[in-house]
Formats: C-alpha cells, sequence, structure tokens
C-alpha cells in the first residue's frame, strides 16, 4: 500500500506537468484556432532559462521564475507575429510547419547555448524525501502538485472574473462576432500565445528538478500532452487537466508494477484506443476537424 501511495503521488506530480502543457494547446486552440505544435519545447526553455537564472546567477527561484515568464511572454508575442500570424491571415495552414519549426529551432539554439548534456537543477526545496506514514515523497512533487492546482485555479479566476478574460472566451466563442464588438482581437491572440507559453515555460521550470534540463526534454513530453488534450477534448481545460493526470498516474502504475520499457507503449496505445472510441474527446463538443 505505501509503494501504491508513493507511485500514485509521483504519478500525479507528472501528470500535473503534462496536464499544465495539454492545457497550453486548448487556450490557443479556442481562441486562435491554431495549436503550437512546437509547445513541448517552450517547456524546455523554460527548464533552460529557470536554470540560467538559478543557477548559473544564483537569483533567488521566485524571481527566477518571474523573469522566466516575462522573457517567454515577450518571446511568444514576437513568434506569434512572425511564425504564426502571417499565415493565419493567409488563410494558409503553413503555421502548422512553422510552429515545429520555430521548435525545432529552439532545440538547436538550446544546444548551442547550454550544450547537450543533460544539466542539474536542484530543487529549491532540497532533495530529502519527506516521511509520512512509511511514505516518501519528495517536496517538489508536491511543489509542482500545488502549483499546477494554483494555476488552474488563477486561469479559471482570470477567465470568468476579468474583463480581459472575458474577452478571451468571447474571443473563443466566436471571434468574427468579438471584433464586431469591439474587442481587440490582435491583443487577445497574442495575449492567448502568450499565456500558453508562459504556462508551458513555467511547467519547464518546475519538472526540470525531477527530471534534468536538456534541449531534447520537451520532445516527448510535447507529444504526450497534445495526444492528452485531444483525449480531454482542445475546447475543455479542465477536462484536460483531470486527463493529464490520470495519464501521469497510469505511467506511473505501468513504471512501478510492470516494466517502465513499455510504459510509453501502453500510453500511447489508450491515446489512440479512446480517440476511436470517441474522436471529440472525454470532455469535448466538437472534433478538431477545424485545425
Amino acid at each position: 500500500m505505501r509503494f501504491f501511495l508513493t507511485i500514485l503521488i509521483s504519478g500525479i506530480a507528472t501528470g500535473s506537468i503534462y496536464g499544465l502543457v495539454a492545457v497550453g494547446y486548448s487556450i490557443t486552440y479556442t481562441t486562435m484556432n491554431i495549436l503550437n505544435f512546437g509547445l513541448g519545447m517552450w517547456v524546455m526553455l523554460g527548464a533552460m532559462l529557470g536554470f540560467t537564472c538559478y543557477v548559473w546567477w544564483g537569483l533567488n527561484i521566485f524571481l527566477s521564475l518571474f523573469l522566466v515568464i516575462v522573457f517567454i511572454f515577450l518571446f511568444a508575442v514576437l513568434m506569434e507575429r512572425i511564425s504564426v500570424h502571417p499565415f493565419v491571415m493567409a488563410g494558409s495552414y503553413v503555421w502548422i510547419m512553422s510552429t515545429l519549426a520555430v521548435g525545432m529551432l529552439m532545440i538547436n539554439g538550446a544546444q548551442l547555448i547550454w550544450g547537450r548534456e543533460p544539466l542539474p537543477f536542484p530543487s529549491s526545496l532540497g532533495k530529502t524525501a519527506i516521511k509520512f506514514s512509511g511514505i516518501g515523497i519528495y517536496p517538489q512533487e508536491l511543489l509542482i502538485i500545488a502549483a499546477a492546482l494554483l494555476i488552474m485555479i488563477l486561469l479559471e479566476v482570470f477567465y470568468k472574473k476579468t474583463l480581459t478574460g472575458k474577452a478571451l472566451r468571447a474571443t473563443a466563442f466566436n471571434l468574427d462576432m468579438a471584433a464586431l464588438m469591439g474587442i481587440n482581437t490582435t491583443f487577445i491572440s497574442l495575449l492567448s500565445y502568450s499565456i500558453s507559453g508562459g504556462i508551458a515555460g513555467t511547467a519547464g521550470v518546475l519538472i526540470a528538478p525531477i527530471t534534468l534540463a536538456e534541449a531534447t526534454m520537451g520532445t516527448v513530453l510535447g507529444v504526450k500532452a497534445f495526444g492528452i488534450a485531444i483525449i480531454g477534448g482542445l475546447e475543455s481545460a479542465k477536462g484536460i487537466f483531470i486527463c493529464g493526470i490520470l495519464y501521469g498516474v497510469v505511467e506511473g502504475m505501468i513504471s512501478g508494477y510492470l516494466y517502465s520499457g513499455i510504459r510509453d507503449i501502453i500510453g500511447f496505445s489508450i491515446v489512440i484506443l479512446l480517440l476511436f472510441l470517441r474522436p471529440q474527446g472525454l470532455f469535448g463538443i466538437r472534433t478538431i476537424e477545424k485545425v
């Protein structure tokens, strides 16, 4: 039972990261009708920038996270203008390849700056596991779970309680109608792309102390998060986050009780099966046909 609970908590922590990144796909899809297929690399960028601020520069972890979010927000604005907006305005689907290309450029840039070797990102909470009734829980895992829940709560409050959040929801409902109502849809597009990237970057800072920071860390993570977003239903952020946690738990159980080498095989097989049974996602309404 103790082993089960240990794996369960670890799976929830990992799943929380999957869920956060997957929600990033939902934000741009519902608002801009596009998907950032390189979003996993934004996780890597957050981890590498966090490593630079926290380890190389010796800054406080909170200041480091703040600087990471600011940089990624600004970088997202630039990338949206360069790699997404021109193609969306032209009615072209080239943005699919351009978002992937930006992700590949980010990997190569990271390898040039930080190298190809994994970099140890020490947890600000230490490495000593917390013992409770014979269960060993790492503080970083608890931080990930708490931070992920806080981000989801803040996102929900932002959407429902602020004028900007309501403008995002209105734009997601009908872009043309929102523009006719006087909403600056260009600003909304930039904001949604930045929020998506900022959440992914924050996820990178949170997960790096467990997985290490390296240039390719976001590749498989991004693919898994995309699959989770489809399973949950791209229009349901809460549903996506729940599916992310469940996926992480399933991965943990497979690794703990079976064999970690088949974890991804079983995980992606579940994704394919669920999409076959319910193409619109477990919590979705419409399908991904408009992409």
